[in-house]
């Protein structure tokens, strides 16, 4: 594992806990590239898009999960090796992992690179956008 992977990694954490809740859901899937779109109100817009490339495995539901802020969210496994197994991930790829409250089970993905943006992306028609906006 980089230490890019870690510093982006920790970057997410940290703009996810800026608020006192963050829901999720997933809004695009193609067979390689997962984006998972962050919120306090999924209802009208999204303000973080997280985009894994070169997916290998997903772990979680995709309809949507919550997480509370107070403990970390987004993290590394510290437990990396016992998931590779239990998972039959092959050598090359990342796991991450999301902390939901609403699941016993955390998400997990592995995937070989991420990226993240904090546009604001609204799901209706929006006039006079602002920069970092616009509509999904």
């Amino acid at each position: 594992m980089t230490e890019k992977i870690k510093d982006i990694v920790t970057q997410i954490d940290r703009e996810i806990r800026k608020e006192k809740s963050f829901d999720f859901h997933v809004i695009s899937y193609d067979g390689c590239r997962l984006t998972i779109a962050g919120s306090t109100d999924l209802t009208y817009y999204h303000k973080l898009e997280i985009i894994f490339d070169d997916v290998f495995f997903v772990s979680g539901v995709f309809g949507g999960w919550h997480s509370d802020t107070e403990r970390v969210v987004f993290s590394l496994p510290d437990n990396e090796k016992d998931l590779n197994q239990k998972f039959e991930i092959e050598q090359g790829y990342e796991l991450f992992i999301f902390k939901a409250d609403d699941y016993k089970n955390d998400f997990i993905i592995a995937a070989k690179t991420l990226s993240f943006n904090t546009d604001t992306v609204f799901y209706y028609d929006r006039r006079d956008l602002k920069e970092n906006e616009r509509i999904s």
